[in-house]
């Protein structure tokens, strides 16, 4: 048996007590493209594709049972224009944690969602993206991946 190595993330999930006020936050504040969703055997949630990522938001009813409930997660989103996207951001409420700050690899700042979730914004250094097109040459392509295993 060929050793599998884990090399994509295909799903993040907050999971909530509070479904609108969550959703809400994200769609309006961070201006995720969220949708409603019920599929399966799930309850409604909220969701949308970030790049290769699903992102959603579901309902603790969802997990009923498996002990799982809201939790704290760190979020980092990548966007291209820091500087407009706080703009928008505080024009609606938003209240960030500190002033953009320089890391060396990127540019960013941070807010809490109302779960108490704490989200980075970050806006990419061409040295970053030179690193991730790099992967990308050696094969982590997730569709390049998918393609390759279909032969």
């Amino acid at each position: 048996m060929k050793n599998e190595r884990i090399e994509f993330l295909s799903a993040v999930l907050l999971v909530t007590k509070n479904l609108e006020q969550l959703a809400a936050f994200y769609k309006d504040i961070v201006g995720l493209p969220l949708e409603s969703e019920e599929h399966g055997e799930t309850k409604k949630h909220y969701g949308c594709e970030l790049g290769d990522l699903h992102f959603a938001i579901h309902p603790i009813d969802n997990f009923a049972g498996t002990g799982y409930g809201t939790g704290s997660i760190k979020l980092a989103f990548t966007v291209f224009d820091l500087k407009g996207f706080i703009e928008r951001a505080e024009a609606k409420g938003a209240k960030f944690a500190y002033p953009p700050k320089d890391t060396g690899f990127a540019l960013m700042t941070a807010l809490t969602d109302p779960d108490g979730n704490y989200i980075e914004f970050t806006q990419l250094s061409n040295r970053w993206f030179q690193h991730l097109e790099k992967r990308k040459e050696g094969g982590a392509d997730i569709v390049a991946r998918w393609k390759s295993l279909a032969n």
